[in-house]
């Protein structure tokens, strides 16, 4: 494999270091045997700068989470005003500011997901990453079960080409197998439903293919409720999954349904919340309110880690008792709401507020539209499809037939390099 570009002396210096020791994620190592890694230096707004001074667009927002640009004056500055009053602090049995504004402020946003419901988002339970914030909506989905006397209901469910992260749980309900087949021994086994995916509607449009597509999902929470502790989706758009995507009419008709059989919703927003799917919350264009919210990524604006689980006032009810009955949610992690990481929070939505971010993501999704209608005709291009802020390009072989181009050409990487 050739050399997708030249790096200058002192990248190619640092890069080859990396290399001594570091092990990258989601990499096969031996691939940087030709292709350098790309080290980076410094950031500035949507840019990144090597160690020769050469320059780079972050169009991946580094793995989706940053929102306002690298080295932001404002996000710096809030961060900088809270590192000289606290930089941690244990939250059990403990508590601070910056997480009490935070989640007050959550909550509020929350409210937007449908202003009139009647159970709406109240309680926020923090973690360090996307994935752990699963790992606690499963957990707390499945332990509510148990200290309401149902102790039957011990699985979940997740849609086929689902992504939820990489710890075990959240493993577990992914439906992706190339992160998931090696590790299926240590898995728990959900109940995988198919996917909404409005790629293969046909010729109906996509709320109608989201329709047809529930069925399934309908039959299977009416036979086998007794035993369901919570259903896992990411809305609108399945992303690690390639991108898929589908109409809020499935999440409307899931939520109905969770209701009626009384099963617990999970909404993954950890990619799709904060403004790419052109609403701060993906289940706004929904109108529904999940039992479990889990966010991460663009929370922090891509600073820090952090993550959040929020939740309604009658699930935190089923924890809230005597001692000696054992109900307590026994499950942390040493840097839960770091204050850190929530005066990064805090300053997102400060910058979400200060400007009409959203309009502008609107003005910045019809140039994206517009900008790549012109694959629409392509040969080797089966559909270019669209939400919000999240644009995606199907490559296959013959666009008629749809038939996918072999993994083994590593086709996504040759667009890469």
């Amino acid at each position: 494999m050739d050399n997708f570009f030249e790096l200058g002396p002192k990248s190619t210096e640092f890069s080859k270091s990396a290399l001594d020791h570091v092990w990258h994620p989601c990499t096969q190592m031996r691939d940087h045997e030709q292709m350098p890694l790309v080290p980076i230096a410094k950031g500035d707004g949507v840019y990144l700068e090597d160690f020769d001074g050469r320059r780079y667009i972050d169009g991946i927002s580094s793995w989706w989470v940053n929102l306002f640009g690298h080295v932001n004056p404002y996000i710096n500055q809030q961060i900088a005003n809270q590192l000289k009053k606290l930089e941690h602090v244990i939250l059990a049995g403990f508590t601070h500011e910056s997480v009490v504004t935070l989640s007050r402020r959550l909550v509020a946003k929350a409210k937007h997901l449908k202003p009139d419901s009647t159970q709406p988002l109240t309680r926020c339970f923090y973690a360090d990453n996307g994935s752990s914030a699963v790992e606690v909506a499963l957990k707390m989905s499945f332990h509510a079960c148990r200290n309401r006397g149902q102790a039957g209901k011990t699985r979940f469910v997740s849609l086929s080409n689902s992504y939820h992260g990489e710890t075990l749980g959240a493993l577990a309900v992914s439906d992706v197998g190339l992160y998931k087949e090696t590790y299926g021994p240590l898995l728990l086994e959900p109940i995988v439903m198919p996917t909404p995916d409005c790629y293969y509607r046909g010729e109906l449009d996509w709320q109608s293919h989201s329709e047809q597509a529930f069925k399934p999902m309908e039959e299977l929470l009416a036979e086998q409720h007794g035993s369901i502790c919570a259903v896992i989706v990411e809305p609108l758009v399945q992303c690690a999954g390639g991108m898929r995507m589908y109409h809020p009419k499935y999440l409307q008709l899931l939520r109905a349904a969770c209701d009626d059989y009384g099963v617990d919703l999970i909404a993954d927003e950890i990619a799709v919340g904060f403004g790419r799917t052109g609403t701060f919350f993906a289940c706004e264009q929904a109108s529904i309110v999940p039992d479990f919210l889990c966010l991460s990524k663009g929370l922090t604006g891509g600073y820090l880690p952090l993550s959040v689980v929020m939740t309604t006032e009658k699930m935190y009810r089923h924890f809230y008792d005597r001692y000696e009955t054992m109900k307590a949610f026994l499950h942390s992690h040493s840097y839960t709401g770091n204050p850190l990481a929530c005066a990064a929070a805090l300053a997102t939505l400060d910058l979400f507020e200060q400007s009409d971010v959203l309009g502008q993501n609107k003005i910045l999704a019809e140039q994206i539209k517009n900008g790549l209608a012109q694959l629409n005709d392509h040969p080797n291009i089966s559909e270019v499809r669209q939400t919000g802020m999240i644009a995606a390009v199907e490559m296959v072989q013959h666009k008629n037939d749809r038939i996918p181009f072999p993994w083994q050409q590593r086709r996504g990487l040759i667009v890469y390099k």
